[in-house]
């Protein structure tokens, strides 16, 4: 399965704005999971149904609603309807290939981002999809499954005191990017310590895996470039939301988010260069081995050949050879190769050919 572009078939011919799941589904039990809470107090609890969720939301207080699973349509159905969303919005989250995007509706904000989860077996980088729903007192966000992104986010809603900006759900929001963005940084990080190690392969001892191994990571970059350089986008239209959810204050946050994000960029655009410089240098590196065999093989055809000439001439056999008669004969033979051997060896010394 092509990991750019995939079909799909299974809402071919279906009317805009129908539910239907589109990727492969991660997790078969849907979770509900709520974190509510003021400046002061939490309340943390799984829910079994999105009326039970919808419950925890109040005036003054923040109401985080995650569902991990999206596969089932009367759940997001259910969260479109009490929060006045439209289908095409409920559609693009049923869809975990759609392209990151940013949205107004109403008084709803929609976000849709690429969370990238790195093998360290196998070093490819996977994208999931997080939808993030925005509106007054509360965030819904929507992950193919259960993940451990947004720990640190949770672990500073439970631990810090004062929780008065988190009580923000465009604030909150940004604390989600924030760490999607920093694991963004991780998996270059990584990457950048592979390929610098490939770099001193290629140099120094390049094996018949390199070629494989240049292509993996010159994929790999690929599609961490294609997943996140959209965030850069949303970044920017977050900040120029004139939606009364958004405050001055995240906008700032935003901005100096939308920094970090092209710093990514930047190291993934620098990596692209390098692993194109390897492969380059690889190809330059066998040219280059393949020269020095040719040279040997030369310079040794180039010694052999005459000798191989001499020889000929006295293996004919002819009855009217006076050499072959004479006492010495074989001596001079051997003395007249050495000479001429070694006389090609001096000359190609001299030119520095080996």
């Amino acid at each position: 399965m092509s990991r750019f572009i995939h079909l799909k078939t299974r809402s071919k011919g279906s009317a805009p704005g129908s539910l239907i799941f589109v990727g492969d589904i991660k997790q078969e039990q849907v979770r509900i999971r709520v974190m509510h809470f003021d400046s002061n107090e939490l309340v943390e609890q799984d829910c079994t149904s999105v009326a039970e969720a919808f419950e925890f939301i109040g005036k003054r207080t923040m109401t985080w609603i995650n569902i991990d699973g999206i596969h089932d349509a009367g759940i997001i159905q259910e969260v479109g309807s009490r929060l006045e969303v439209s289908s095409l919005i409920l559609e693009d989250i049923m869809n975990t290939e759609h392209r990151p995007k940013f949205e107004e509706s109403g008084s709803i904000v929609f976000m849709i981002i690429k969370l990238l989860n790195h093998s360290s077996d196998d070093g490819t980088t996977a994208a999931e999809q997080l939808s993030l729903l925005i509106g007054k007192g509360v965030l819904v966000t929507f992950q193919e499954r259960v993940g451990t992104h947004f720990e640190p986010v949770r672990e500073r809603i439970r631990n810090t005191q004062n929780k008065a900006r988190l009580i923000h759900p465009d604030y909150l929001a940004y604390a989600l990017l924030d760490c999607a963005v920093d694991n963004y940084m991780e998996i270059i990080a990584t990457a950048g310590r592979d390929i610098e190690s490939l770099d001193q392969e290629v140099i120094h001892s390049p094996k018949k895996e390199t070629p494989g191994s240049i292509y993996h990571y010159r994929t790999n970059l690929n599609y961490l470039h294609k997943s996140i350089r959209p965030m850069k986008e949303i970044c920017i239209a977050f900040v120029r939301s004139d939606s009364p959810m958004m405050q001055d204050m995240t906008r700032s946050y935003i901005r100096d988010l939308s920094e970090h994000v092209e710093i990514t960029l930047e190291f993934i655009e620098f990596y692209q260069v390098m692993i194109m410089d390897l492969y380059n240098m690889y190809n330059a590196s066998i040219s280059n081995r393949a020269n020095e065999i040719m040279k040997t093989l030369t310079i040794f055809a180039s010694v052999f050949i005459p000798l191989t000439f001499v020889a000929g001439i006295y293996g004919m056999n002819f009855e009217t050879m006076p050499e072959l008669g004479w006492k010495w004969g074989y001596p001079y033979f051997w003395v007249i190769i050495l000479l001429v051997g070694s006389g090609f060896l001096l000359y190609f010394k001299r030119r520095k050919w080996f």
